[in-house]
């Protein structure tokens, strides 16, 4: 076991190996610490959207996941609400076509289940230098000035580490131990509803009468019931509302009562489900869960940080908690990774909250929306229903890390037009390099990318001499890039004498409209010292300050 490491993670579900995926690109020394002996075997999540497929691909993985076991929903496109399975449909909605992106991505979602996805995680991150420790539980640990001490230790009853971390970041699930042990709160809707999953197994071709569901909201034999398939055609899971305020609790879910629920919510009186086991918990049938929807009232308290679920939970519909947890990892590794090199301030990692948190809340809150909406067949408040992708690609970032323009108004926090705004996710444009096709988004990797026009020059040689030091790398349209359509800079907002620089995220945080400026050095190394949080001074890095001591104890 490692003594000293730059990053701890505690967590190795989907969100805490994409950070060790995203960390380990950056060349960070990452631990990651999982009390489970292995990433789990239920397909939690089934799918990834749009930009969580953006950021995997640009982490090189897209074509592993591609290749992994599609999720059995991959062909079931539909969602449908009803009395019962066999009843007449009071609602019904479908996922776009995989042509709908091709606009505004140079890749689609991908239905693949949670379990698939972590496997593949678990390969590149390690492949990539990663450390990754399962059934090995983070028992306590303490920060000061300098860094956190981790105390670890293997289980079940296995030997005691101790690991010295400059940060801890906790991915360790809804009920997270560590923001617990920081006294952090969370805000927000709070519990929705208990469900009860009942894993079985059953043909319900007849009531299905042809429709390719991969959801479908039940009157029957409660109101909110819902169904999904499993992992296979005939393996399902009925979600079953139940009320712990009133005794009730898993142990009352018989096996003769399972396939009288079953019954009643398929509307087929004489069907015989064989019921199954959990597939993380072999022996039990019955798993218990909460819907909920909040928000931790802060995501940082010193060296120790949230993410993923310790940070937000959403309610399930749309898929958007796993996603927006990957893209708080997205966003945060690399402001991990200037902090330790030096080349940012400490106060760019203060920008994570202030940039991904207004996400979750307005994420969450779209998730109860839609949520409520399904299972009631209207909408909550009568409202018409926002863009399918608002939540997933339209959010504008608000910080020090994306400096204002001047003269123009303050742009709304979500929109759906992608003009090289900064804060906004860059816009997707396709252009040629050595006769192949590519995107502006692929550009967008481990540094800063200074986008120029063919004739940027002058902003070109500027970020070449500001160099390596300032963690930016250069492009010019007509050196090496080619413009595969000629409207590069309409679709950035730019002249051709213009540039976009674009932070490793792949978000826009200045652009210039011309080549005018006087100093363009100058210009850019202040504009790169903002963004980064440290003094100007043509990009040199600076070694980060000290924190105010802070501790905590580990319950």
């Amino acid at each position: 076991m490692e003594s000293k490491v730059e990053v701890v993670i505690a967590g190795g579900g989907l969100v805490g190996l994409s950070l060790a995926l995203f960390l380990a690109d950056q060349g960070v020394r990452t631990l990651l610490v999982e009390q489970r002996r292995e990433t789990s075997r239920l397909p939690r999540g089934r799918g990834l959207n749009l930009r969580s497929m953006e950021v995997l691909r640009a982490a090189d993985v897209e074509d592993a996941l591609r290749a992994a076991p599609p999720s059995v929903l991959r062909d079931l496109p539909e969602i449908a609400r009803a009395r019962t399975l066999v009843s007449e449909e009071l609602f019904h909605a479908a996922r776009p076509a995989a042509e709908a992106y091709t606009a505004i991505s140079p890749t689609e979602p991908l239905m693949v289940d949670q379990n698939e996805v972590e496997a593949v995680l678990r390969v590149h991150a390690e492949r990539r230098g990663a450390r990754l420790r399962f059934a090995t539980r983070l028992e306590s640990f303490e920060q000061d000035a300098t860094g956190v001490t981790v105390r670890l230790r293997g289980t079940p009853a296995g030997t005691a580490h101790t690991v010295r971390a400059d940060y801890l970041v906790a991915a360790d699930g809804h009920r997270s131990a560590v923001r617990a042990a920081l006294g952090i709160g969370t805000s927000g809707v709070g519990s929705i509803a208990h469900y009860a999953n009942i894993p079985f197994r059953a043909d319900l071709t007849r009531p299905l009468r042809g429709r390719r569901l991969a959801l479908c909201y039940l009157d029957e034999p409660v109101a909110h019931t819902m169904l999904t398939r499993l992992d296979h055609a005939e393996r399902w899971v009925l979600m079953v509302p139940y009320r712990p305020e009133q005794g009730e609790s898993a142990a009352d879910f018989t096996a003769r009562r399972c396939v009288e629920l079953i019954r009643a919510a398929t509307g087929v009186p004489d069907l015989a489900p064989e019921l199954l086991e959990d597939l993380d918990t072999p022996g039990a049938t019955v798993q218990t869960w909460e819907l909920a929807s909040w928000t931790a009232d802060r995501y940082r308290e010193g060296r120790v940080l949230l993410t993923g679920d310790a940070a937000h939970v959403m309610a399930p519909a749309g898929g958007l908690g796993g996603n927006t947890g990957i893209q708080d990892a997205h966003n945060l590794a690399w402001k991990l990774a200037a902090l330790l090199r030096g080349t940012g301030g400490e106060s760019l990692l203060d920008t994570y909250e202030q940039e991904r948190r207004p996400v979750a809340l307005s994420v969450g809150e779209q998730s109860v929306r839609q949520q409520l909406r399904r299972r009631s067949g209207e909408r909550a408040d009568g409202e018409p229903a926002p863009h399918p992708l608002a939540a997933v690609l339209g959010h504008r970032y608000r910080s020090h890390a994306v400096p204002a323009e001047r003269d123009r108004a303050e742009p709304p926090l979500v929109s759906m037009e992608f003009t090289g705004e900064p804060g906004s996710r860059a816009p997707h444009h396709p252009l040629l390099r050595d006769g192949r096709r590519l995107s502006t988004l692929d550009l967008y990797r481990t540094r800063f990318v200074l986008l120029c026009g063919e004739r940027g020059e002058r902003w070109a040689d500027a970020g070449r001499r500001l160099g390596a030091a300032a963690w930016v790398r250069v492009h010019r349209m007509g050196a090496g890039l080619r413009d595969a359509t000629d409207g590069w800079a309409a679709a950035h907002g730019v002249s051709d004498s213009g540039a976009v620089l674009v932070r490793p995220d792949g978000f826009v945080c200045w652009r210039a409209a011309d080549d005018a400026d006087p100093d363009p050095v100058g210009r850019l190394d202040a504009v790169l010292a903002q963004v980064l949080g440290r003094p100007s001074g043509a990009g040199e890095p600076r070694p980060h300050g000290p924190l105010s001591p802070v501790s905590a104890p580990y319950q």
